[in-house]
C-alpha cells in the first residue's frame, strides 16, 4: 500500500515549498493539478534534494548568525569568546528557538526582507 502524504506532517516552510511546486505543475499543465498530486509529487521527487538544500541552507544561516553573537558576547564581556561558547550561549538564552520559530528579534529581520523585496518591484 502506497503512503498516502498529508500537508499536516509538514513544516511551513515545506508547505511552502509544495504550494510553489503545485504552481509550476499547473503552469506545465495548463490547469491546476490539485495539491494531493503536487504534494504526493514533490515528495517522491523533489523532497529530498529541497531537504537537502534547505538543511545547507539553514545551517549556513544559523552558524552567521552565531557568529553575530559571538561579536556581540565578546564586545559585552571584553573577550574573544569563542564559537562553541558563544553557541552554547545563543541556545541557552533563547535566540536559536527565536531564530527558528522567525520570532522576537528574528521577526523583525524577516519583515525588513520583504519589504526589500516589496521596493524593488
Amino acid at each position: 500500500m502506497e503512503k498516502i502524504y498529508k500537508l499536516d506532517e509538514l513544516s511551513y516552510d515545506e508547505i511552502n515549498a509544495v504550494l510553489t511546486h503545485k504552481w509550476f505543475l499547473s503552469e506545465k499543465a495548463c490547469y491546476d493539478v490539485g495539491i494531493e498530486f503536487a504534494l504526493d509529487d514533490w515528495y517522491k521527487n523533489h523532497s529530498k534534494k529541497w531537504r537537502d538544500e534547505k538543511m545547507k541552507a539553514d545551517f549556513e544561516a544559523q552558524k552567521a548568525e552565531i557568529e553575530k553573537h559571538k561579536w556581540f558576547l565578546s564586545q559585552k564581556l571584553g573577550y574573544d569568546v569563542g564559537m562553541q561558547q558563544s553557541a552554547v550561549d545563543w541556545i541557552k538564552n533563547g535566540y536559536a528557538e527565536a531564530w527558528r520559530n522567525k520570532s522576537g528579534p528574528y521577526c523583525k529581520i524577516e519583515v525588513k526582507k520583504e519589504e526589500k523585496k516589496e521596493e524593488k518591484k
